[in-house]
């Protein structure tokens, strides 16, 4: 099927939608992370809409403005995808708005919003990370070079640099050394009620308040998905151009795990449900390099 004949179909036809995505949805590879696969995918323009940076980490809003548009990727999918996206996009709404694909073509899709109070709010810079995956996408899928610009001149909160990183320090000099398969791995939520994390070459144990709370369930229902290797797990969840995406731990260097270790370190200071985290061992690592 061509552009034209695809774009041109009524999409609610064959029960899909089209959903316009203007974070990390855009980028290919974040998309591929949380197994979202689009039928098809088109550069486009949403009009009405203001591209805005919100919040404390300056994600990406699309912010309702009579006459004002900006560039994103729209993408076709299904009715279950469709689902799925409302599940991870849990504190927006969704409304319709109006795009136009490179050839012309006029489309309503769905766009993920916040209440109008947000457009009153001061823009934040994004993370350089957040930022970065954008740009990645945008070119990716070949948006108009004015929104590339506009988002590689964007203002952005830098990347710490490795001596910034935060750890939870070296291990004991008697931490025993550990095994995923036997010491972590178990983890079910009732019999092993602590959770267990491997991360750069450490085995830390996480004591939550509340095993009923939702905390303790998400987190089960998180690792149960990804895993408990942590590198492994967010460097997919929060997605790094820099860094990549490993298949291994092999495949980490030395500076990415300490980076992932510095992101969970900052996740446990800012979770007020963890009473705290206890570095309990070692387990074996080989880095990259």
């Amino acid at each position: 099927m061509t552009l034209e004949a695809l774009s041109s179909s009524s999409a609610s036809d064959a029960g899909n939608a089209y959903y316009f995505a203007i974070g990390a949805m855009m980028n290919p590879n974040s998309i591929k992370n949380r197994n979202i696969y689009p039928i098809r995918s088109f550069p486009a323009e949403l009009f009405d809409f203001e591209l805005k940076f919100n919040g404390t980490l300056g994600f990406a809003d699309a912010i309702p403005s009579k006459g004002s548009s900006f560039h994103g990727v729209l993408h076709l999918v299904d009715a279950e995808t469709m689902s799925r996206l409302d599940a991870l996009e849990i504190s927006y709404k969704r409304v319709d708005g109006q795009a136009r694909l490179y050839d012309g073509t006029m489309v309503t899709a769905t766009v993920y919003t916040k209440d109008s109070f947000v457009s009153t709010q001061k823009d934040n810079p994004p993370q350089q990370r957040y930022l970065d995956l954008l740009i990645e996408g945008a070119k990716h899928f070949q948006l108009h070079e004015k929104q590339i610009k506009f988002l590689e001149s964007h203002e952005c909160v830098p990347r710490p640099q490795p001596h910034e990183f935060k750890s939870f320090g070296p291990a004991a000099e008697d931490a025993p050394l550990m095994s995923y398969e036997n010491d972590i791995c178990p983890f079910n939520g009732r019999d092993t009620p602590n959770l267990r994390l491997a991360v750069n070459g450490k085995v830390l144990e996480i004591f939550v308040k509340n095993v009923e709370g939702t905390l303790f369930r998400n987190s089960m229902n998180f690792y149960r998905q990804f895993g408990q290797r942590v590198e492994l797990t967010l460097s997919r969840i929060l997605y790094d151009p820099k860094y990549g995406c490993p298949e291994s731990l092999e495949e980490c260097t030395r500076e990415q795990s300490a980076y992932i270790e510095h992101i969970l370190y900052q996740g446990s200071e800012v979770n007020t449900s963890i009473d705290h985290w206890k570095d309990i061992g070692c387990i074996r690592q080989e880095y990259k390099d």
